[in-house]
């Protein structure tokens, strides 16, 4: 909401002055902390109903986030023609009622309806003090241009959880708006929570199940009882983990959506080509009729019906309809063509892209998969939810260590089975936490299950397509129970979906 002093004419530009020195004299005798604030609700004492077409400076307004003390304190607010009541309250961040129109003098509840312009609204506030201690260990840093939440853990040496644990608020791990204020653990890392009203230290620390000596040392206290409502907490060992989960699955969702952004865009370009195709295919079968019922050539018909050259005209009209039918079918025939041609460019779209990846890794697994032999695979799991794609670098570990496989999200306990048949050659810990390996030696194939929370065959053991394998889990270095699936010919990794039915 803006406020101006109009300047129709100079006796409005003295009222509101009166109006400005009236405001700064009450509020100076009053000497509240903050000299802009009534101390107290006032019975109109500047008339203010009476000066028509004046609106307070905004100077003389309390901004909506102002650090104020506790205790009562009011704003008095300059309605705009049509301006509701309930817009006020929102603006302010109270209730209905908590307003006050002032009118002949006197304070009234508001009915809801539209304020005239020029109303004078007393709004009562509550305001609450600003945060008075905090960990001398936690400093607080101001994004710049340029900062990612990447560079910020390098430089202060935090991991993502540990970041993320001291700043409550962050809402996204790839979106930092330059002038955010982070907060940058110094010394020991853990939850830092502020203590709201209702709450105590002593609460918050058995609620979290904190150590009371590493919280009064990670906060320079004795007793929980030092600190009060507005105070910040470091509760040392304590982490955020669901927070931190929430925001790599929003990233999760956010690469999700921008890839089906692409692939909706190449469908829609796909189908325009398409349409375009059919409508010229509809105009020359429309041509075809409009010559085959045009009045020329039935006149000829007609005329030709009469004279004695009838049977050779009606041989000539009937090779004429052939070749134009030839013609009609051979177009079908070529639009039959491009389409298929269409449809290969775009099967083999994603082949395309893979073979431009300049990784060796990529190019490693494309030669071997040129040179596999015929694989007929099953999916080890009844309903896979692909999460991460071969070579894709979707995390910050799958940039530093290629993705040899494909990783499957599905709950702790999800059976898995075999996909190919072979010999199991390793059956428990190991580079991806409890692993199951099996080879076929006729193919020179290694299968590898990764992450499972238990297995349900031993070493030695020879299984067979379909059988079962053991469990999804989150075992190793992993964040949510998936299955890490890949598979390797000759000992190179190669994409399992080039195999998969």
């Amino acid at each position: 909401m803006r406020h101006a002093v109009p300047v129709r004419q100079t006796k409005t530009q003295l009222k509101a002055a009166i109006l400005g020195l009236a405001l700064l004299g009450a509020a100076q005798a009053a000497k509240p902390p903050f000299p802009f604030l009534a101390a107290a609700p006032l019975a109109d004492p500047l008339n203010l109903t009476r000066l028509k077409g004046v609106q307070v400076p905004a100077a003389f307004l309390i901004p909506k986030r102002a650090a104020l003390p506790t205790g009562p304190s009011s704003a008095l607010v300059i309605a705009q023609s049509r301006e509701r009541p309930g817009q006020i309250a929102e603006r302010y961040g109270v209730g209905l009622s908590a307003l006050k129109v002032l009118r002949g003098g006197a304070e009234q509840t508001p009915s809801g309806l539209p304020l005239r312009a020029g109303q004078v609204v007393r709004v009562a506030l509550r305001l609450t003090l600003p945060v008075s201690r905090r960990p001398s260990s936690i400093k607080t840093v101001t994004v710049a241009y340029g900062d990612t939440l990447s560079h910020l853990m390098q430089r202060s040496n935090l991991s993502e959880r540990e970041l993320i644990s001291a700043n409550l608020e962050l809402g996204s791990l790839d979106k930092l708006a330059v002038g955010t204020r982070l907060n940058i653990p110094t010394a020991e890392t853990g939850l830092l929570i502020r203590i709201k009203p209702g709450q105590t230290a002593a609460d918050l620390i058995a609620a979290y199940h904190a150590a009371p000596l590493a919280v009064a040392r990670a906060n320079a206290i004795k007793l929980p009882t030092e600190l009060s409502v507005g105070d910040e907490l470091l509760l040392p060992g304590i982490y955020a983990d669901s927070l931190h989960e929430e925001l790599l699955a929003r990233r999760l969702r956010a690469i999700q959506q921008a890839k089906a952004a692409v692939l909706l865009a190449q469908y829609q370009q796909f189908e325009a080509w398409k349409a375009a195709r059919l409508a010229e295919r509809q105009r020359r079968f429309d041509a075809y009729q409009t010559w085959l019922k045009s009045p020329e050539r039935l006149a000829l018909i007609a005329k030709y019906q009469r004279q004695a050259q009838y049977d050779a005209w009606t041989a000539q009209q009937a090779a004429e309809a052939a070749a134009k039918e030839a013609e009609y079918q051979a177009f079908l025939t070529q639009q039959a063509a491009e389409d298929a041609t269409r449809t290969q460019q775009i099967k083999t779209q994603m082949l395309d892209l893979a073979s431009s990846d300049p990784r060796p890794q990529m190019q490693a697994a494309l030669s071997a998969e040129q040179n596999a032999p015929d694989l007929h695979l099953r999916w080890p799991l009844e309903h896979p939810r692909l999460t991460s794609r071969f070579g894709e670098e979707d995390i910050e570990f799958h940039v530093e260590q290629f993705h040899g496989g494909l990783d499957m999200v599905e709950p702790t306990g999800t059976p898995i089975y075999a996909a190919q048949a072979g010999e199991v050659t390793k059956s428990g810990e190991g580079a991806y936490g409890i692993n199951v390996y099996t080879v076929d030696a006729d193919l020179n194939l290694a299968v590898v299950y990764g992450h499972l929370s238990q297995t349900a065959v031993e070493t030695g053991q020879s299984v067979k397509q379909g059988d079962l394998i053991g469990y999804v889990g989150c075992t190793g270095e992993c964040t949510g129970p998936h299955l890490h699936f890949e598979l390797r010919l000759g000992g190179t990794p190669v994409d399992p979906l080039a195999f998969l039915p």
